[in-house]
């Protein structure tokens, strides 16, 4: 019973995930089903329907950088103080480089970000 610990608390934070994963697509799918169904019965039923509106993309604002940037930081910081703090001996058998390699992009992504966000803002002025 004590070997099955480990398993379980490996595995099962991952299942979670692919069955969240699972209802989010599955739920999108039905929603299209659905809407596909209905413009086939009003076909069908003679109804003039209108074209369906072509989606656009979002457009970014000098904003949205700022925000992804400050994010992008706080997650880069976040690691490398918990890594540092807590986890002196590694996290779950992975070495501590490991983990502050990732800190080290996400900050260096986050001061791209913040970068971007200075160039926009000066070029719109």
């Amino acid at each position: 019973m004590d070997e099955l610990v480990p398993i379980v608390a490996i595995f099962f934070p991952i299942i979670i995930v692919f069955i969240v994963f699972y209802f989010i697509f599955t739920t999108d799918y039905k929603k299209e089903k659905l809407k596909r169904e209905e413009r086939i019965k009003a076909i069908e039923a003679g109804v003039e329907l209108p074209p369906e509106p072509v989606p656009q993309p979002p457009t970014k604002t000098p904003l949205d950088n700022l925000k992804e940037g400050l994010t992008f930081l706080a997650v880069g910081l976040g690691l490398l103080i918990g890594v540092g703090i807590f986890f002196n001996k590694g996290l779950l058998g992975i070495p501590i480089q490991f983990v502050t390699i990732f800190g080290f992009v996400a900050i260096f992504v986050g001061i791209a970000r913040v970068i971007l966000y200075k160039i926009q803002d000066k070029s719109e002025k």
